[in-house]
């Protein structure tokens, strides 16, 4: 299938609002939702930190570090009675990420919906452990569509990421090794991702309408980007939502190790999307953006989507 020659698109904001996914905003009443959806998590700390699972298994999450490394002796534990708290998003948006640095800067584990054994076996602990049995900070979940669940009831922190790199991204590790770094341009030039990409679109954008719109409770908003461009600052707000506690030399050292082992490499800069894909996915992120706003959060970043 032929590719089109990329064209320039304005930004999201200067796009009218499509009228291709039902406007359920006048039907709600903003200003309650609003005010559900700012709210924060309450903890029940232990001598101000949160209460600790009395278990062997835990994770020495820098233990290859140089032997006189003030990071060596972190070690990420079980934590016991904690909430609920779904972490969404897209696949390929950076939730494995997010898990590690949350890991990393609480010394909590988080969990997961899916099992992935091969997860687990890095030293994340937490994979395999039952989303509800209050031994997790956050759990992974990518909403409705991937075989799981808003669960309108639980809190929940909404990780977003420009669709077009997380459609690519997504794409690469369905079609490839998990141990390729680059891709080829030729990959995408089929018609099976072209098929593909309005499919994830509907996904991308309902995820994020779905936590929005449909919850009675508290969400956090975090976008990819700006967690990517200022880790730590990100990640404070993020544990103030949770109600927990910030340890300084914790997040001291995991600005020394931001990358983790779940951070893939980037792709090379390149577009592989037709002018038609990009003006739907502007569409959605200017649907999104105008909804995240009239909710009282701070815009969306400006996504090139001509990546």
């Amino acid at each position: 299938m032929p590719i089109s020659t990329p064209k320039h698109l304005p930004p999201p904001s200067s796009l009218p609002l499509s009228k291709t996914y039902p406007v359920r905003l006048p039907n709600i009443n903003v200003n309650k939702l609003e005010r559900i959806l700012h709210g924060t998590i309450h903890q029940n700390l232990e001598n101000g930190k949160l209460p600790l699972e009395r278990s062997n298994k835990m994770w020495a999450i820098w233990e290859k570090d140089d032997h006189g490394s003030p990071c060596r002796k972190y070690l990420v534990r079980f934590s016991k009675d904690l909430p609920q708290v779904q972490l969404m998003s897209f696949p390929c948006s950076g939730n494995s990420w997010t898990r590690y640095l949350l890991e990393a800067s609480t010394g909590i584990f988080t969990g997961s919906i899916f099992n992935k054994k091969h997860i687990y076996k890095t030293g994340m602990l937490g994979e395999l452990a039952k989303p509800d049995d209050g031994r997790t900070l956050v759990q992974k979940t990518h909403g409705r569509f991937f075989k799981s669940t808003t669960l309108a009831t639980v809190p929940a922190v909404l990780l977003i990421r420009n669709p077009a790199k997380a459609f690519i991204s997504l794409f690469k590790l369905s079609t490839t090794s998990s141990q390729v770094t680059q891709i080829s341009y030729q990959l995408f030039n089929t018609s099976k991702f072209h098929q593909l990409v309005p499919e994830y679109l509907k996904k991308w954008e309902m995820v994020a309408m779905d936590s929005l719109l449909e919850k009675n409770a508290p969400v956090h908003l975090v976008y990819y980007e700006r967690l990517n461009e200022d880790p730590i600052s990100t990640l404070r707000g993020i544990l103030a939502f949770l109600g927990v506690p910030e340890d300084e030399r914790r997040l001291n050292c995991t600005l020394t190790h931001l990358k983790g082992p779940y951070k893939r490499e980037g792709n090379r800069e390149f577009n592989p999307f037709t002018t038609e894909e990009q003006l739907l996915m502007t569409q959605a992120v200017n649907r999104v953006n105008q909804t995240v706003q009239l909710l009282g959060y701070q815009p969306l970043p400006h996504y090139s989507i001509i990546t």
